[in-house]
């Protein structure tokens, strides 16, 4: 089925934990998609003080500290970041609400944007999938 002509552009975080605030984005990316196809693609690696991610996060995401080392800090590519999502696109992506929060803790609110969580929409057009994670929904539908 094809996609309605809409505009929205996918996003997700990669953070130092779950807690906003405490924990820092480390990387950001998104897709932005017009009539269906994909117009723009960005990603940044982004530095947080003494570059330190903690070795779970490391093994999670695969981010080393020294991956961060030069890169920017968030508030220097917060401007960029907002460009690149758009002030008219609906924000996707999967447990979005997490990554929206995350960025409210580095100074961005989203909060009034509107969203699609892509593993809530999933639970709701196929219940009887046994999870909900991207890995999984995306192996069963490929």
């Amino acid at each position: 089925m094809p996609l309605p002509n809409l505009s929205f552009t996918v996003l997700d975080t990669e953070t130092t934990g779950f807690i906003p605030r405490t924990n820092r984005v480390i990387e950001f990316a998104s897709l932005r998609i017009e009539e269906g196809k994909i117009v723009d693609r960005f990603e940044e690696l982004i530095a947080i003080p003494k570059n330190d991610v903690p070795p779970v996060i490391q093994v999670l995401t695969r981010i080393r500290p020294e991956a961060l080392a030069g890169k920017p800090i968030f508030e220097e590519c917060k401007k960029q970041i907002l460009e690149k999502i758009g002030a008219d696109t609906m924000i996707v992506g999967q447990n979005v609400s997490f990554d929206i929060k995350m960025l409210k803790g580095e100074g961005m609110d989203l909060s009034d944007r509107p969203w699609i969580d892509t593993s809530m929409l999933a639970s709701l057009v196929f219940p009887e999938l046994a999870s909900y994670s991207l890995s999984y929904v995306s192996t069963v539908l490929t």
